[in-house]
């Protein structure tokens, strides 16, 4: 929440110093001004950033232990199987579920990291902009209705590419088999 909340910073203080330099080419402000308030930008800029390696650590953590309790237990359930199965078909099923307890734990960590980084980040965002002028703030949350409306209107051929790329994979997998 620090590192999130903490973004709203840099657009703050880069405005601050814009507003800075253009008071101090029209001689309202002294040019040795600029230094701390660029001193103060840095260690921000800095703080927030290490807040980021803090924050993409423990998510990666959380995925890395997700995985391997997911891949624990279903090394456990495909080991105390019955002897009667396949081994054919015991490998099949075991690359599978590898796949799928990656693309799990692969989800997990990317709906976590965007939840946080995309949620708070524009609330954040949204309330700078409404302490500063509430019509700017009207103003650009237009955009995101659109944006939905948008990702809505690829997500039908993005599943169709997927299933292509799924189906084509399935070939190029039992043509190496057959091999």
């Amino acid at each position: 929440l620090l590192y999130n909340a903490g973004m709203v910073a840099g657009p703050y203080f880069e405005g601050q110093l814009a507003q800075r330099l253009y008071d101090i080419l029209g001689g309202r402000a002294a040019a040795a001004s600029m230094l701390s308030l660029a001193g103060a930008y840095l260690a921000v800029i800095a703080a927030v950033q290490a807040l980021r390696a803090v924050k993409r650590f423990y998510v990666r953590r959380f995925a890395n232990n997700t995985s391997r309790n997911m891949r624990h237990m279903l090394y456990n359930s495909l080991v105390n199987t019955p002897a009667g199965q396949p081994a054919e078909a015991l490998g099949s099923v075991m690359t599978k579920a590898v796949a799928d307890v990656d693309a799990c734990t692969e989800g997990m960590r990317k709906f976590t990291t965007e939840l946080f980084d995309t949620g708070v980040v524009l609330v954040a965002y949204l309330t700078m902009l409404f302490v500063y002028d509430w019509r700017l703030a009207l103003l650009c949350m237009i955009f995101t209705p659109v944006s939905y409306v948008c990702a809505e209107l690829m997500k039908k051929p993005v599943q169709r590419a997927g299933a292509a790329y799924k189906k084509a994979a399935s070939a190029l997998s039992a043509a190496t088999l057959d091999r």
